[in-house]
């Protein structure tokens, strides 16, 4: 999750608990850390591994699969 995609990791985001179901499944959640601070949001992050934009990017190439909203 990068940019405004980071607000998603609250417990605000109605679908928190899908991401929950997803991470405990062994799905790689990962948010960018600088994106949560510029957005004041590193205390309420819920789920997801914080991170930076070159894991964010990097791992995206990597994967066999990317889920985009």
């Amino acid at each position: 999750m990068v940019n405004g995609g980071v607000k998603l990791a609250t417990a605000a985001n109605p679908a928190i608990e899908k991401l929950r179901s997803l991470e405990a499944a062994g799905v790689s959640i990962l948010v960018c850390g600088t994106c949560l601070e510029f957005f004041q949001l590193m205390d309420r992050k819920e789920v997801g591994q914080v991170t930076n934009m070159l894991d964010v990017v990097t791992s995206q190439h990597l994967a066999d699969k990317v889920i985009t909203i």
